[in-house]
């Protein structure tokens, strides 16, 4: 039989393209940037008090990011890449507006998961560094390189 769980839905999805439980919380952390509109995905809201249009967004340079109202966000600065959806999914006091679907909280839940989760939580810069291989393997998927070997600048 399936399994069905959200631990078991993530990982269908995604050991069959060759990623490890690091892996897949690394990618699931690109959450900490961007919303979900339930129009699209059918889920999330249509707005919150963070993508109404009225909550200053700010980017990674600090400056007042511009942006479409809508949808529902996973961390109140989604404009910004950190490691704050780490930090929100596991807070029971973090804003229940913000969104923790069943594949993000498992992530705090499932023994394979965890680790990898409190690591994104407590050091950004081990976010940061397994964010980016994973997604480079997400990106180079059926991809063939000529030459194999790749092409290096100096």
């Amino acid at each position: 039989t399936e399994d069905t769980t959200p631990f078991g839905h993530l990982r269908k999805v995604f050991y069959r393209q060759g990623f490890d439980d690091e892996g897949i919380v690394a990618l699931s952390g690109a959450h900490t940037f961007g919303r979900a509109f339930k129009d699209r995905s059918g889920l999330g809201a249509k707005k919150t008090k963070f993508t109404d249009g009225k909550y200053e967004q700010i980017r990674g340079d600090g400056k007042k990011a511009k942006y479409s109202p809508g949808g529902s966000s996973w961390t109140e600065q989604f404009l910004k890449f950190d490691n704050s959806y780490f930090t929100t999914m596991p807070d029971p006091s973090a804003d229940p507006e913000l969104l923790k679907l069943s594949t993000d909280k498992t992530l705090f839940a499932d023994e394979g998961f965890k680790p990898f989760a409190e690591k994104f939580r407590d050091s950004q810069d081990a976010f940061f560094e397994s964010y980016a291989k994973a997604h480079k393997q997400l990106s180079e998927q059926g991809s063939k390189f000529e030459p194999e070997e790749g092409i290096k600048i100096d």
